[in-house]
């Protein structure tokens, strides 16, 4: 085999090793994109990069190789070499000898440079884009009149190409004096100090272009000013706009004639001229940016900063409220006075949704009473709200009545496979494939035990009436971060029942088929030779990839940013999880950054997963975004409207609470309109602390269901809220409302207290209940008896004009991970109670007697309508059942204080039976 065919081979073999994994990730990825719908997707952002590569990188060639070719011309041609050999008959024969071409090496070299360099710049695709789909936001920043989109789309480009062309100019100077310099070297030894015109030429024009694309630069730079961190607050203050804005306005054109000069140093052969501008324009530079805005500083603005910045600090402040979408809040006076008993009777569904459940506790509750076997578990628990219809005639004394909208808590129950007993590659890709059901009940209503009142629970799912999930399984969740077949020759588990296992087989939409070419290349990209060999896996069978409902929706739209918590909706008899996205950016003019990365921030995309078939829809719920506004340019087909939303997904969009989280931060500092105010930080808030179990932490926002509107008949609203305290006081001095429900969702209202009188904030509520006898004696004492007390959230509940401050107690044995709500605390202006139940807490703090029976919850509705007594004994059965389930569960995992525990609580439903015979 000839030499020239060997290294042909070698090279293939190397490209086939370099590129067959991206050829793998890219062919499996075409699969997947075609799979969930959104194929155009995945070519956009691939020829986007692949585009963004050759400009580029073309771009970057022509640049070095246009300067190095005229230098590898001038150091001349090497001579001939003649090679003598010995011919066929013994004789010498000669033969020239190939030239080195050194412009061809060159050009392979400075092409696998720009090659290299532009693959590493096309991650810049999403930039690139938006500029060409930039739409207008209607709104001009107040320094130089331009339209925000100017500064969010445009000059992000411009200053990339400014630095860009700047720093490869820098290195194309430096080859061509270095290689001028070993040509003339030579010359120089002999003390022949003349410069070529040719090289004075050359290293002109490379001068002059630096110099022209620096003052393009600095003329940028005047732009960048709209977000200077120099000054009293962020974006251009006084001394920014009357010296550094000045001085580079200079500089710019200084560095354009000194460009000019360099141009015309080519035919007037001096560079006495260009040298002088350059002189010149150094000097400006440091006087302009390094010394007088200093002096400025010192000497002009700081013995008046107040009155000097003060519209710039009002810029400040609109362009921050803006960024974050504050500038619409709207405020109301709130007199936060004791809840009197007229409140009460005006707002029974605010009352009847109050929270009295910690997600944490009942997080661990959840996972004790309904994980139901050992490979289950629950990530965490979602708060909504269910707008349910009358219930059958037998359960409508615990029912909600119809169109009532009612809190609950809810979660997922989902596989993990780290708990399987057989681990195995068949059990964790083919059999436990999905989880299954979800667990949901009321925030507000506790069984006699102590435990929440389910009214979604089991496997197969029992639901109250308006609650019917008709497909449980989900194959798309939080913990599914591994792929699994379907459709093999291996069944799936569907869910257990009783000793044995119910086995089924997908019938979903989801899924690549696993045809010979898929499976090797599947098998490739995800290193598991098993899925190439395994005789389970049929033409049949299907992989489903990507099945973490995030990742899933970060693969599809990795230009979003997406909130911490999915949350989980029953919709139609279905499972879907909902995930908020948001657009955001570092680039809006004058807007203070609460983190790196971001002074704006939208909430426009809501993202819709279907457990069942993966399927992702992403709606648009807020048009006039404008960053929105050029993804859809770029992306046509990947937004829809929120219209087309179905409506049983739709009334479940809630505001989200990472979006919350920051507004309330911003807002806590920018709600000071006033210049003078915000300067001297005089009306500061901050957001107050809690006692969660004995841990002082931040309160965080929780949702309630109240009435915003003051009038009489206004209908009680899903609110998210947040109570604020002044800087470093514990006393509220406000609450931040987001409104949720149709038509006033994503409006927000902040009420305010008044200055002239005190409202306890959380940590004076808190300090209230450590001093109260009864109440701190009673914590004490379970404290020392084998127990541990857990006091979950403490609630501020605005009611009317009104303060209720709600904080339920939770004891938890300490062998055991089941916490009980035995008590709830009940607070408003200086009287405090605590009871079993909120009601007799509340009647209590409202100076009544409380009430003999507390409100019945809602059972899982029955086949027929039997008499009250029969109602009664088929609950107690039912419990009894469950807590004989719970029982076996510990006893077969080895927890005999639990089991002991359960067996007890047993012994006590039978005794109530037994009486009740």
């Amino acid at each position: 085999m000839r030499l020239g065919v060997r290294l042909s081979l070698v090279l293939l073999l190397a490209l086939l090793f370099v590129f067959l994994p991206t050829l793998a990730r890219w062919y499996t990825d075409w699969l997947w994109f075609g799979e969930v719908g959104y194929r155009r997707v995945f070519w956009v952002p691939l020829l986007s990069r692949i585009g963004v590569t050759l400009v580029v990188g073309g771009l970057l060639f022509l640049l070095l190789f246009l300067n190095v070719l005229p230098l590898l011309r001038r150091l001349g041609r090497p001579p001939q070499v003649i090679d003598l050999e010995v011919g066929p008959r013994g004789r010498l024969t000669r033969r020239l000898g190939r030239r080195f071409d050194a412009a061809r090496v060159a050009a392979v070299v400075i092409g696998v440079l720009a090659l290299l360099v532009g693959v590493a710049e096309s991650r810049r695709w999403t930039m690139f884009q938006q500029f060409v789909h930039a739409v207008p936001f209607g709104t001009v920043d107040p320094l130089f009149s331009k339209d925000v989109g100017f500064f969010m789309f445009r000059l992000p480009v411009y200053q990339w190409a400014a630095s860009f062309l700047f720093s490869w100019l820098v290195l194309a100077l430096v080859v061509v004096a270095v290689g001028s310099y070993l040509d003339m070297a030579p010359l120089l030894i002999r003390g022949l100090w003349a410069i070529p015109l040719r090289v004075r030429a050359h290293v002109s024009l490379l001068v002059a272009l630096l110099l022209l694309v620096r003052g393009w630069g600095f003329w940028l730079d005047a732009y960048a000013l709209v977000y200077s961190p120099t000054g009293v607050v962020t974006g251009a203050g006084y001394t920014d706009v009357h010296v550094v804005l000045p001085a580079l306005r200079v500089l710019a054109g200084l560095f354009a004639a000194a460009g000019l000069l360099m141009l015309a140093n080519v035919r007037l052969r001096t560079m006495r001229f260009a040298a002088a501008v350059v002189l010149l324009t150094a000097v400006a530079w440091l006087v302009g940016l390094r010394v007088l805005p200093g002096v400025v500083q010192t000497l002009r603005v700081r013995p008046s900063e107040l009155t000097l910045e003060t519209p710039y600090i009002q810029r400040n402040i609109q362009g921050t409220l803006e960024g974050y979408g504050l500038s619409r809040v709207r405020e109301r006076e709130f007199p936060g006075r004791p809840v009197t008993a007229e409140d009460v009777a005006r707002n029974r569904p605010t009352l009847e949704n109050v929270r009295l459940w910690d997600y944490r506790p009942l997080l661990a509750a959840y996972r004790q009473i309904q994980t139901l076997r050992q490979y289950y578990t629950f990530v965490d628990v979602d708060i909504d709200r269910y707008r349910l219809p009358a219930a059958h005639p037998a359960a409508a004394d615990v029912s909600p009545e119809r169109g009532t909208q009612r809190q609950v808590m809810l979660a997922a129950r989902e596989v993990d496979l780290s708990r399987l007993q057989a681990r195995g590659w068949v059990n964790e890709h083919l059999v436990f494939t999905h989880g299954f059901g979800l667990v949901m009940s009321p925030v507000n209503l506790i069984s006699e035990e102590g435990m929440p009142e389910l009214w979604i629970r089991d496997i197969p799912p029992q639901s109250v009436p308006g609650l019917e999930v008709r497909e449980p399984r989900i194959y798309f969740g939080e913990l599914t971060n591994h792929y699994v077949i379907v459709n093999t020759r291996v069944q799936e588990l569907d869910y257990p029942r009783g000793d044995e296992n119910v086995y089924t087989t997908y019938r979903g939409r989801a899924g690549i088929r696993l045809h010979w070419l898929n499976r090797l290349a599947f098998a490739y990209r995800l290193a598991d030779l098993k899925l190439a060999i395994s005789t389970d896996i049929s033409s049949r069978s299907r992989l489903l990839f990507q099945r973490n409902i995030l990742a899933r929706a970060q693969r599809i739209a990795p230009f979003l940013r997406y909130d911490r918590d999915p949350y989980l909706v029953v919709a139609d008899g279905r499972l879907v999880w909902i995930i908020d996205a948001y657009t955001v950016s570092s680039r809006y003019p004058y807007s203070t950054p609460v983190e790196a990365g971001l002074n704006y921030i939208r909430n426009s995309v809501k993202v819709v997963v279907d457990a069942y078939d993966g399927t992702v829809t992403f709606y648009l719920v807020d048009p006039v975004d404008p960053v929105a506004g050029t993804l859809a340019g770029v992306f046509p087909e990947l937004f829809r409207p929120a219209a087309s939303a179905p409506p049983e997904v739709a009334a479940h969009f809630r505001y989200p609470v990472d979006l919350f989280e920051i507004q309330a931060r911003v807002y806590a500092t920018f709600h000071m309109r006033d210049p003078r105010v915000f300067y001297n930080r005089e009306d500061a808030w901050a957001i107050p602390s809690e006692v969660f179990g004995s841990e002082t932490v931040p309160v965080e926002p929780y949702y309630v269901t109240m009435r915003l509107d003051p009038r009489p008949d206004a209908p009680p609203e899903f609110v998210l809220i947040l109570p604020l305290t002044p800087v470093n006081r514990d006393n509220l001095i406000a609450w931040m409302a987001a409104r949720n429900d149709p038509p006033h969702y994503g409006e927000l209202v902040v009420y305010r207290f008044p200055k002239h009188s005190v409202v306890f904030g959380p940590m004076q509520v808190e300090s209230r209940i450590n001093q109260d006898p009864e109440i701190s004696q009673a914590i004490t004492l379970w404290n020392q008896q084998g127990s541990r007390v857990i006091r979950g959230n403490l609630l501020v509940i605005p009611i009317e004009e009104g303060v209720l401050y709600v904080e339920p107690i939770f004891l938890q044995a300490e062998r055991s991970q089941l916490p009980e709500l035995k008590r709830v605390i009940v607070a408003t202006g200086a009287r405090i109670q605590m009871a079993e139940t909120f009601e007799a807490a509340l009647e209590g703090v409202l100076g009544r007697r409380p009430p003999t029976v507390p409100p019945a919850a809602p059972q899982l509705s029955p086949p027929t309508t039997p008499p009250a007594d029969t109602a009664q004994r088929d609950r107690l059965i039912r419990e009894a059942l469950d807590v004989y389930r719970r029982a076996r569960e510990r006893l077969r995992t080895g927890d005999f204080s639990g089991y002991s525990e359960e067996i007890e609580r047993l012994g006590k439903i039978l005794e109530r039976l037994a009486a009740g015979r």
